[in-house]
């Protein structure tokens, strides 16, 4: 029992402390040469919202048709005294581009297939193409000490789901084009 106690709390050492070491204070996040806002339909207007970090977003290798990009966030809630840091990892299916849906659509057509373009729209909402998992997490102050973090069913639905029309759907194709510079959507 000692054992996976032991095993249990290394485990929450090696997921918290990657963010613990980049802690960061809400003058900090007013960099725009390293931190883009992004903006929201939820900020109050008060200095509250999410920021990315630009020096943080890393392509991974992934296999044939997926492209896999980390970052890290900022939520900050100067009310709160909160900034929460959350590293989120996205896997973007490149079969299910809007790009990539409509040129399929367009070569049907021309095969003799008369499915109407609303198919497109559909397989796209059914199927956004983008999953997101937050690996990490952290929490500081306004001034950049370490607290305790959000809960992370919370952390969650604020970057989770990745739904085609929501604001959640905005930044992993925000991320994806300051990874390869082109929209994810525009992929072929």
């Amino acid at each position: 029992m000692k054992r996976i106690y032991l095993r249990f709390l290394w485990l929450l050492v090696c997921l918290v402390l990657p963010l613990q070491g980049q802690a960061i204070s809400q003058s900090e996040l007013l960099d725009t040469a390293r931190f883009q806002h992004i903006d929201s339909t939820v900020d109050s207007g008060r200095g509250d919202g999410k920021y990315l970090d630009l020096e943080s977003i890393r392509t991974i290798a992934d296999s044939n048709g997926h492209r896999r990009i980390e970052a890290t966030l900022y939520v900050l809630m100067p009310a709160s005294n909160l900034i929460q840091g959350i590293q989120v990892q996205y896997d973007y299916q490149l079969n299910q581009s809007l790009r990539h849906l409509i040129n399929a659509h367009e070569k049907g057509l021309k095969q003799g297939t008369h499915v109407p373009y609303i198919s497109i729209w559909r397989a796209k909402d059914e199927n956004s193409g983008i999953t997101g998992m937050v690996k990490a997490t952290g929490a500081f102050t306004n001034d950049g000490s370490v607290r305790a973090s959000l809960q992370q069913a919370n952390i969650e639905a604020m970057m989770l789901p990745v739904a085609l029309g929501l604001e959640g759907y905005t930044l992993p194709n925000l991320i994806y084009q300051k990874a390869y510079g082109l929209a994810y959507d525009d992929e072929p």
